[in-house]
């Protein structure tokens, strides 16, 4: 069952490819706010950057199951 939901197409890629794109783009926005927060050149609150870290470990952590799933089945 999670291995058809893994490789159900959205936009012509299987669902975990776009799960893992999702997860990349949150990794180098969280990236980019934390260096923003770091180097003070805008007025980001930090939380924004605990926000997305958050974000990211969700999408992670869902993208792997589906890739395990999409492999195993």
């Amino acid at each position: 069952m999670l291995g058809l939901l893994a490789s159900m197409t959205v936009f012509g890629l299987p669902l975990a490819i776009v799960f893992g794109i999702i997860t990349i783009l949150c990794l180098f926005i969280t990236a980019l706010l934390g260096y923003l927060v770091l180097k003070g050149k805008y007025n980001i609150p930090f939380a924004w950057h605990m926000r997305m870290a958050a974000a990211t470990l969700i999408f992670a952590v869902v993208h792997a199951v589906l890739v395990i799933a999409w492999l195993s089945g």
